[in-house]
C-alpha cells in the first residue's frame, strides 16, 4: 500500500506538496484553498493531508483525508490525463458538492457520486467542522469497465446517491467499504472476483438497464469463471484440494454458483480441471519428460497411472505412452533430416 502525507513536510511547503500528490494519486487536477461554496476554508498556512492507496486488480483504491478545498479537473488537466476512468467518491466525513455536465450534487457524509475524467469537473470538499477535515473513500475505475453497463452513460455524474437511506445505494456503499477494507488481504483470483462484483453493483447503484444488468451477470460469471480458472491451473501440481466444494470456498460461493458459473462455458468445473491435468501432462511429454508415466499422474493430479491412461486417452485418443513415442519418434525424425 503506498502512503502520502504532507505532515512530513515544512508547512511552507505543505500545499505544492500535496497538489503533487493527488495529482500521482488520483488524475490531473487543480486544487484551491480560496473561498468554496461559500464558506472560507481553514485558516492555517499548512495542509495537513493524507492519502493511502492500494490497487485491486485495475481498479485504483485509495483513502483520502484533507482540508476545504476546490479540487478541478479543467481544460489544462484534461489535455495532460492519458487515461480514461470514473472515480467513484464516497464520502465518510465532511460533505463534497460534485459539479460535471451541467449537474451538480451535495454528497452528504455515507454518500457518494462519480465523475468522468474524460470530461471537466469539480469536486468542493467541505471539512467536518467537529473533527477539522474531511475523508473519502475514492475508486479509480477504468472507463470502460463501468460505462458499457449504464443504461443513461451521459447522465451519471454529478449525481448525489445516499449511502444511509437502504437499498441498491447502500449496497455500494458497504461494497466499497468492504472492498477498501480487505484491499491488502485478497490475493489475485480474489481480487479478480471482488473487482468484478463490485463494478456490476456500482452500475446497478448509477442505473443499469435490465439488459446491461443481464449483460453484467455474464461478465460478472465469465471474469469469477476466468479466476477460477486461473487459480486451479496454479495449484494442478500443488497438492492442493481443487474438489468443487473446496474451491467454492476459497472463493466464498456456494458449491452450486461454482457449478452455475460454467453453464455457459464449453465444459462443467470438473471436466476443466481434467482438461488442464491432460494440458500439463502432455505439455511434460512433447518437452522430453523421462519420468515414468506414475510419477507423471502422481505430478498432475491423477489418482494413478490407470487414471491418468483413462482420461488421457479419452482427449487425445491416445494413451501417454504412445504421445511419448509419438513425439519422440517426430523428433527423431526431424533430426534425421537436418543437414
Amino acid at each position: 500500500m503506498q502512503y502520502w502525507t504532507t505532515t512530513s513536510r515544512p508547512v511552507g511547503e505543505q500545499f505544492s506538496y500535496w497538489r503533487e500528490v493527488i495529482c500521482q494519486a488520483f488524475t490531473p487536477l487543480a486544487t484551491d484553498r480560496g473561498t468554496a461554496s461559500g464558506r472560507p476554508s481553514a485558516a492555517e498556512p499548512g495542509l495537513a493531508s493524507w492519502v493511502r492507496s492500494s490497487l485491486l486488480t485495475s481498479t485504483n483504491c485509495a483513502e483520502v483525508s484533507s482540508k476545504t478545498q476546490t479540487i478541478s479537473h479543467g481544460d489544462a488537466e484534461l489535455r495532460r490525463t492519458e487515461s480514461e476512468d470514473v472515480f467513484m467518491n464516497l464520502v465518510t466525513r465532511g460533505s463534497c458538492i460534485v459539479n460535471q455536465g451541467g449537474r451538480t450534487a451535495h454528497v452528504k457524509a455515507g454518500g457518494f457520486s462519480f465523475v468522468d475524467t474524460t470530461e471537466t469537473y469539480t469536486q468542493t470538499y467541505l471539512e467536518d467542522e467537529a473533527h477539522g477535515e474531511w475523508r473519502a473513500v475514492s475508486f479509480r475505475i477504468p472507463r470502460g469497465h463501468l460505462v458499457p453497463l449504464l443504461a443513461a452513460p451521459q447522465r451519471f455524474t454529478a449525481v448525489a446517491h445516499d449511502g444511509t437511506a437502504g437499498g441498491i445505494a447502500s449496497v455500494a456503499a458497504s461494497t466499497v467499504l468492504s472492498t477498501w477494507g480487505n484491499v491488502g488481504r485478497l490475493g489475485p483470483a480474489e481480487a479478480d472476483a471482488a473487482e468484478s462484483a463490485l463494478n456490476v453493483v456500482l452500475a446497478a447503484a448509477a442505473g443499469a438497464s435490465e439488459a446491461l444488468r443481464d449483460t453484467g451477470r455474464e461478465s460478472l460469471e465469465s471474469s469469477l469463471r476466468a479466476s477460477v480458472n486461473r487459480y486451479v491451473a496454479a495449484n494442478l501440481q500443488s497438492g492442493a484440494d481443487l474438489s468443487s466444494s473446496a474451491v467454492a470456498r476459497r472463493f466464498r460461493m456456494s458449491t452450486r454458483k461454482l457449478h452455475a458459473i460454467y453453464q455457459g462455458a464449453d465444459l462443467t468445473y470438473a471436466q476443466t480441471v481434467l482438461a488442464m491435468r491432460v494440458t500439463g501432462c502432455a505439455r511434460d511429454l512433447a518437452a522430453g519428460d523421462r519420468n515414468s508415466l506414475s510419477d507423471l499422474a502422481a505430478r498432475w493430479g491423477f489418482s494413478d497411472l490407470s487414471h491418468m491412461n483413462r482420461v488421457f486417452r479419452a482427449h487425445r485418443g491416445c494413451l501417454p505412452s504412445e504421445y511419448r513415442a509419438g513425439r519422440a519418434g517426430r523428433a527423431e525424425g526431424r533430426r534425421a533430416l537436418s543437414p
